[in-house]
């Protein structure tokens, strides 16, 4: 029995990591304690430790950097959105689909966000809207896209909730792929680039004065600029 318990704390203490990697105990980019320290800190041993960490990074949670430590990733299980993304490159209507998706899920984001940020998460937050601005103020198209997908992940991880911080994470490269498309036509300095900037600024303003219901709204707002934007590339309407 003594031995069975044994084999499976790797297991339980994968869970208990993923957990809390899940629920931003652990932020992306953060490096991890070293193994001795943190084995000890947690109670288990060097070995538990590693064959836990081992299982997070098959799931693509943490990166494993050879005389550097162990790192949470930026895009934990990013590889199940693979096969979305060659998707909606081959089948770009679906970016219709998308939009309604993120419709529903940023403004639930925002609206809990602006209810449950901590001090962290408006530092984060102040820290990935100042990017978006001088991106957007630019002429470098992927700074733009890396600045606009990282502000909307830190408002899905400011939720709060490890559902939506862990779905946003999981859907980042189709994000990502989401949001290049969307804004391939941007000209540097045009208005809809003020526009864009302006958006992604009354949805940070929003948060950090704890308006849910504005911030809801904002997000909303910028969804609806983006499909907008999208049915005139298309040259008519987007189905319903």
């Amino acid at each position: 029995m003594k031995h069975a318990l044994a084999a499976r704390l790797p297991d339980q203490l994968a869970s208990r990591l993923e957990r809390a990697i899940l629920a931003g105990e652990h932020r992306p980019g953060e490096r991890l304690p070293p193994e001795r320290d943190w084995a000890m800190r947690l109670g288990v041993s060097r070995a538990a430790l590693r064959e836990a960490l081992g299982q997070l990074a098959e799931r693509g949670l943490v990166l494993r950097r050879h005389g550097a430590g162990t790192f949470v990733s930026d895009q934990p299980d990013a590889r199940r959105a693979d096969a979305w993304t060659q998707l909606l490159q081959r089948q770009p209507l679906m970016q219709a689909d998308l939009l309604e998706f993120r419709d529903m899920l940023e403004a639930r984001c925002a609206e809990l966000a602006a209810e449950r940020a901590d001090a962290a998460d408006l530092k984060r937050l102040a820290a990935c809207h100042d990017a978006v601005a001088t991106a957007y103020a630019g002429r470098d198209r992927p700074a733009q896209v890396r600045a606009d997908v990282a502000f909307h992940r830190a408002i899905a991880d400011a939720t709060r909730n490890p559902v939506f911080s862990y779905l946003v994470a999981t859907l980042l490269a189709l994000l990502h792929e989401h949001v290049h498309i969307s804004i391939a036509d941007l000209a540097p300095d045009s208005a809809e680039a003020h526009a864009l900037a302006a958006q992604h600024e009354a949805l940070w303003r929003r948060i950090e004065a704890r308006d849910p219901a504005g911030a809801a709204q904002a997000a909303r707002r910028h969804i609806d600029f983006v499909r907008q934007r999208w049915q005139r590339a298309c040259g008519g309407e987007l189905p319903a």
